[in-house]
């Protein structure tokens, strides 16, 4: 009986939660189309209650989405313009690095790509093959559990630590083969390693037969925001070639990054 009544009432909760964000992206997209608009344009053009106009302004600029003005106005906040920004990069990134991919295929004699997060997973944002093309991958690029491949690790290890404990608590640590690393604490060890030599190994952990060297991409003010990677049958990446492959993947990264910089 307790329990059907807890699920009810985070059902319940649920469903307030999600016509309030719809009407809280209504606001941001009437401010951002029309600039900087007072309390009570906002309450009339959207028809919303008084009390629920003023709870979720209150909410959003808590936020950072936005600010409040001097005169009393709203305008779009630092946290929307950031992510704005991050957006447009991410979009971006797969365009920008496409030569770089290729360069790396032809050297590496590997499938290439790059990707970037997307919640708990890293989202292929770009291929490259040897002796092919590079293209962008589009809404149908591949995606991998960030504690599993090492575009993945890449981009953990240089996160800050509040981001990635976040992350943390939300990945699926049971394991894909019998080399994936299997807790939180193990991945700990893993990324200071990662960021000691500055690029990611995958040794099958995410398919038993494939193996992946994987660096970040860091934007204008140093966040990573990307990986670039070496993608191959494991008999193709082994020891004896980590040194030259990883050399090869920190140098299309370094590269990447700069576009991104520059952008």
């Amino acid at each position: 009986m307790v329990r059907e009544e807890v699920k009810k009432a985070t059902g319940s909760r649920r469903a307030v939660a999600v016509p309030s964000l719809r009407k809280a992206i209504m606001i941001l997209d009437l401010i951002g189309r029309r600039g900087r608009l007072p309390f009570s344009t906002i309450q009339k053009t959207l028809d919303l209650p008084k009390s629920t106009t003023h709870q979720l302004l209150k909410a959003l600029t808590d936020v950072g989405a936005l600010q409040v003005r001097s005169d009393g106005g709203f305008m779009l906040g630092p946290k929307i313009c950031e992510l704005g920004a991050l957006g447009f990069q991410q979009r971006s990134l797969d365009s920008l690095s496409l030569k770089h991919l290729k360069l790396l295929a032809d050297q590496s004699g590997l499938a290439c790509e790059i990707a970037t997060f997307e919640g708990r997973e890293a989202v292929v944002l770009a291929t490259a093959s040897p002796n092919g093309g590079a293209r962008c991958a589009g809404h149908d690029g591949r995606r991998w559990p960030l504690n599993r491949v090492a575009t993945g690790k890449a981009l953990l290890a240089f996160l800050d630590d509040v981001d990635r404990k976040r992350l943390f608590a939300d990945l699926d640590w049971t394991k894909a083969t019998s080399r994936s690393i299997a807790s939180p604490d193990a991945m700990l060890r893993e990324l200071d390693i990662v960021r000691e030599r500055g690029w990611a190994l995958d040794d099958r952990e995410a398919l038993d037969d494939t193996s992946c060297i994987a660096a970040p991409v860091f934007d204008g003010r140093n966040r990573v925001v990307a990986a670039v990677a070496t993608v191959g049958q494991a008999t193709l990446i082994t020891p004896e070639r980590y040194e030259l492959l990883s050399e090869l993947v920190l140098n299309a990264a370094k590269a990447v990054s700069q576009e991104v910089q520059e952008v």
